[in-house]
C-alpha cells in the first residue's frame, strides 16, 4: 500500500514498498509547473508503515524492514540517504496511507509545422574559390568539385574503366564485362 506525506506548499512525498523494492516519489507543482521524481531502492519488506519526521534541514523518513532501518533525507528536489543515528524519535509521525501515487499526466507535444523552403543560395565568391549551390559545384584554381544534378563530362578514350561487378578492366565501348558476363552500363 502507498503512503504519503505534504511536505509544503505543492510539494508531497510518496513511498510504496512492492516486494523487496521501495520506491519512493517526489513531487511538487504549482501553476502551470509540475516535477515529479523517483528513485527505487532494494529494502525488503517493510515490517512498519513507513514515518516522517521534520529537521532543519528538510524531511527524514524512516523505513523499518527485515533487513533493518532505512533513512532518507529530502531537501527541495534532492533524495539522498543518512545514517540511521540521525531519526529524531520524538517527532517521527507515521505518513498516511493512499488508494495509488498519482502521475501527472504529460499532454501530447503539438506536431511541429513544416519548415518553409530555403530561397536558393546566391554564388558566392572568396579569392580564386567559386562555391554554387545549385547544382553544387566548387571550383578553385583549375580544379572543379561538383555533385547534384550537373552534367559530367563524358569518358574520354584515354580514361581506364572498369566492371561495376568485378573490378576488372574493361574497354569504353564494351556492352558486357569480358571476366564475370555482368552487363555495363
Amino acid at each position: 500500500m502507498p503512503y504519503q506525506c505534504d511536505l509544503g506548499p505543492g510539494q508531497r512525498i510518496y513511498l510504496d514498498n512492492s516486494g523487496n523494492t521501495t520506491q519512493i516519489t517526489l513531487a511538487s507543482g504549482g501553476p502551470g509547473q509540475q516535477q515529479q521524481s523517483s528513485t527505487q531502492v532494494q529494502t525488503g519488506t517493510w515490517t512498519e508503515a513507513p514515518q516522517v519526521a521534520r529537521v532543519a534541514s528538510g524531511v527524514l523518513i524512516r523505513c523499518v524492514t527485515a533487513q533493518g532501518t532505512f533513512l532518507w533525507q529530502v531537501q527541495g528536489m534532492q533524495i539522498g540517504a543518512v545514517a540511521a543515528p540521525a531519526w529524531p524519535t520524538d517527532r517521527g509521525v507515521p505518513m498516511q496511507p493512499v488508494g495509488a501515487i498519482p502521475t501527472a499526466p504529460m499532454p501530447p507535444m503539438a506536431p511541429m509545422a513544416p519548415m518553409a523552403p530555403m530561397a536558393p543560395m546566391p554564388p558566392m565568391q572568396m579569392g580564386d574559390m567559386h562555391l554554387s549551390a545549385n547544382p553544387m559545384t566548387m571550383t578553385m584554381g583549375n580544379m572543379t568539385l561538383s555533385m547534384g544534378n550537373a552534367a559530367t563530362p563524358s569518358s574520354a578514350p584515354d580514361t581506364p574503366r572498369f566492371c561495376t561487378q568485378c573490378g576488372a578492366a574493361v574497354a569504353v565501348g564494351d556492352r558486357y564485362c569480358g571476366h564475370c558476363g555482368h552487363t555495363l552500363g
